[in-house]
């Protein structure tokens, strides 16, 4: 036997509750009517009686409208260039902004080639940040890794965050 969820506990009362509510819905519902149709001419009426005040009132405030409209013209054009300005500079920084990131996303693979080998610089470094970490440091702990290359001698020297020196032969 299945047991009941919350869910189901939750439907079985809401269908009860609707059903033993049925007989009051359905005795109301003459009532209803008979308040819609009382309360139509009343709607009716007032709509007929604000139409001439709202009318009133459009036509006092019109004036109103105009004056300040004046008064804050020379704002709402400071504003409204300043907001011009403000939306050039962000098209430019979004523009700058976009540029860079094409250079970033950019791939480039940078080769040394001398005599009889070839080496390509991302390799050399990764080897590098490889013998750093063999030798006890962690990897998070490179902030900053200048290398020196010495073809003639087939080895690379470095520097780790100005501090760690080290050479690799390769």
């Amino acid at each position: 036997m299945a047991k009941k969820t919350t869910t189901d506990t939750i439907k079985d009362i809401a269908k009860n509750v609707s059903e033993a509510a049925k007989p009051y819905v359905e005795k109301a519902e003459p009532y209803i009517e008979k308040a819609k149709e009382k309360a139509e001419p009343v709607i009716e009426e007032v709509k007929e009686k604000s139409g001439p005040v709202i009318k009133d009132v459009m036509e006092k405030a019109e004036p109103v409208i105009k004056e300040v409209k004046k008064r804050t013209a020379p704002a709402t054009k400071v504003i409204k260039e300043q907001s011009e300005k403000a939306a050039d500079a962000v098209k430019a920084a979004t523009r700058d902004i976009s540029e860079s990131n094409a250079k970033k996303a950019a791939k480039t693979e940078f080769f040394i080639q001398y005599k009889d080998y070839e080496v390509r610089t991302e390799d050399l470094a990764d080897r590098i940040r490889q013998q750093y970490v063999d030798a006890g440091h962690k990897l998070t702990d490179i902030k900053e890794l200048q290398i020196y290359l010495k073809p003639e001698e087939n080895t690379a020297y470095y520097v780790v965050n100005h501090k760690d020196t080290g050479k690799f032969v390769y």
